[in-house]
């Protein structure tokens, strides 16, 4: 059965928020089996929702999952990965990218956040360059995509949808590859990290089908007609312009 617009951008929504979840620090006295039991089983069915192929790197990550005995284990192993100096693996992106904390790319992103109106959680004390900071903001960038999708507004559901692909490309794909590497590192030097290493690729899946099959763009086809004579059949809109309505919006 074919999914609405709607459908397929709530579902992103779904994959971007599990992922933003699974990166913040663990938290909570139910948090071992949201992430060893809820996270593998919804991860599966969003994957088949919107036709990502993770199955393998989701096995890999469930069996890692079922190795952790506790929440407990889970705080330690991700204390050590991303907290507790030398962190082997830095979770504040911008320092991938500019070789710094509070560089350039902390001062976009928290005017990129400001223009959609995103604030973080007042429980979450970390900066915007947090990866899972950066994922919840593209959970509401495709939210709003959904939410209009479904009012039929689907010039301005494209528009948002556009908005996240081109946050992704601006900003995790870049600092993506690193992140990966010091994870494969830390679980090679430190015997930890497996479950973020799978996690993490699993992101990178995400973000090479979003960026490959760029939907919005390819969408936006099927849902916008002009009159002939028309000037704003005089060309496509391109991503960049989408985006800008977007920020318009």
């Amino acid at each position: 059965m074919t999914k609405s617009l709607g459908e397929r951008y709530a579902s992103k929504r779904d994959l971007w928020l599990c992922l933003a979840r699974a990166f913040a620090p663990p938290a909570g006295g139910d948090y071992h089996a949201a992430f060893v039991q809820d996270l593998p089983d919804d991860l599966a069915a969003i994957g088949e929702e919107i036709g990502l192929n993770i199955v393998s790197e989701l096995d890999n990550f469930a069996g890692a999952a079922r190795q952790l005995p506790d929440g407990l284990e889970i705080q330690r192993s991700y204390a050590a990965l991303f907290v507790t100096p030398p962190a082997p693996v830095f979770m504040n992106t911008a320092i991938y990218l500019d070789g710094v904390f509070l560089g350039q790319n902390e001062i976009d992103l928290n005017t990129l956040y400001a223009r959609h109106g995103y604030e973080q959680h007042a429980e979450f004390h970390d900066l915007n360059d947090h990866a899972a900071v950066q994922f919840e903001f593209v959970a509401l960038l495709f939210n709003k995509a959904a939410t209009a999708a479904l009012a039929n507004e689907d010039m301005e559901a494209l528009a948002y949808a556009a908005e996240a692909e081109r946050f992704l490309n601006a900003f995790p794909k870049h600092w993506m590859t690193a992140f990966l590497q010091g994870l494969a590192q830390a679980v090679l030097r430190h015997d930890r990290g497996g479950v973020y290493l799978h996690l993490a690729k699993i992101a990178w899946l995400a973000i090479e089908q979003s960026l490959a099959e760029s939907p919005a763009q390819s969408e936006l086809a099927a849902v916008t007609t002009f009159p002939d004579g028309s000037s704003r059949g005089l060309g496509p809109l391109t991503a960049e312009d989408l985006a800008e309505i977007a920020l318009r919006l």
